[in-house]
């Protein structure tokens, strides 16, 4: 039974220009003890996949088709349709068996409230202690995160901290009551290189010692291909590719993943200052295009790729991309066996 599973969720926001389908038909799912990196571009739908998870969408956002079950239990309100029955079932599961970390460790903490006292609610909320109990523990977590002085420095305002212990909070309180699934929002935007290598560090020994499954969103392939076991490509609100690290870093199977990878800087290069870009934007998703959404940037387009959305192709077992190249008449044309002998001639 997979820790996270995801079935054709759909994810809508009610905004003054029109409906926004920010994710579209999402399926994916985490094992126990896995990690899952979800990559795209800004606005792919990454963030609000998760957001749709854990139950944290803006009021104008709405889950409107899908199954979500965490290790077996149905959290969808597009199943449970009873909103208390909803309510009291993510409060319950919510913080204690999956958490989350976010991108902003200044805007998740309550900068008016000593970090020891954000702790310990957590973990009085959740496992009924006493505060005396509760401080231990905060203290305990502090350690674990490898935060000098847990003592003394339980009694300090966020501010008091650097960006990257500030994160190092987050990631204790995301702890506190030693979650199954771990989400990891983008965790290393604000930090500088050499702390973004301390926290990924720590995410990994934290994952490692606990078997915790981890959902890490990030735009940064590198932070992906150092901790993650599997990816999901993301673009304008769809999943366009998903298989291991391996497989989708030597062999790209969509368009869309072997344009990002080719957009990494590559210190290997001759021409250290050129840089491929993708070009064009990603498509409106408040009248999203009913065939592929990464047509209109995409440099072997075809016909159909603007008037049908194409099915995923299993390239392997834990392999497949959403593409029309895949399709027999296109290998036909193209003169080749497989779609990943034309980006290698590239």
């Amino acid at each position: 039974m997979a820790m996270l599973e995801v079935n054709h969720l759909t994810t809508e926001f009610t905004t003054e220009n029109g409906i926004v389908r920010a994710v579209r038909d999402v399926s994916l799912h985490v094992e126990k003890g896995e990690v899952l990196g979800i990559v795209g571009e800004s606005g792919s739908g990454k963030s609000q996949t998760m957001f749709s998870v854990m139950g944290l969408l803006a009021q104008n956002g709405k889950i409107t088709n899908g199954s979500i079950q965490i290790d077996g239990e149905e959290i969808s309100p597009a199943v449970i349709t009873e909103k208390k029955e909803y309510e009291a079932k993510m409060d319950r599961i919510r913080g204690n068996d999956m958490a989350m970390i976010f991108q902003d460790p200044m805007t998740s903490l309550n900068p008016t409230m000593k970090v020891g006292k954000q702790i310990m609610e957590s973990i009085i909320l959740h496992n009924k202690v006493s505060k005396s109990e509760a401080r231990e523990q905060a203290i305990e977590l502090l350690r674990k995160v490898n935060i000098p002085n847990p003592e003394d420095r339980l009694n300090q305002y966020p501010y008091e901290f650097s960006g990257g212990m500030r994160q190092r909070v987050v990631i204790a309180i995301a702890l506190a009551c030693n979650p199954k699934l771990m989400i990891a929002d983008e965790p290393t935007t604000a930090l500088d290189v050499t702390i973004q290598a301390q926290i990924m560090k720590l995410l990994k020994e934290i994952q490692q010692k606990n078997n915790t499954a981890v959902v890490l969103i990030t735009h940064d392939l590198g932070v992906v291909a150092g901790m993650a076991e599997y990816i999901t490509v993301m673009y304008a609100g769809c999943i366009v590719e998903q298989g291991t690290v391996e497989e989708i870093f030597a062999s790209p199977c969509h368009p869309y993943t072997h344009a990002l990878l080719k957009a990494v800087p590559n210190m290997e290069n001759e021409n250290k200052s050129e840089l491929q870009i993708i070009p064009g934007t990603p498509p409106d998703l408040v009248m999203p295009p009913k065939g592929c959404g990464f047509a209109s940037r995409c440099k072997y387009c075809m016909g159909i790729c603007k008037e049908k959305a194409p099915d995923f192709t299993q390239v392997s077992e834990s392999h497949k991309a959403a593409c029309w190249l895949h399709h027999p008449m296109a290998k036909k044309v193209l003169g080749v066996e497989e779609i990943k002998e034309v980006f290698q001639d590239e």
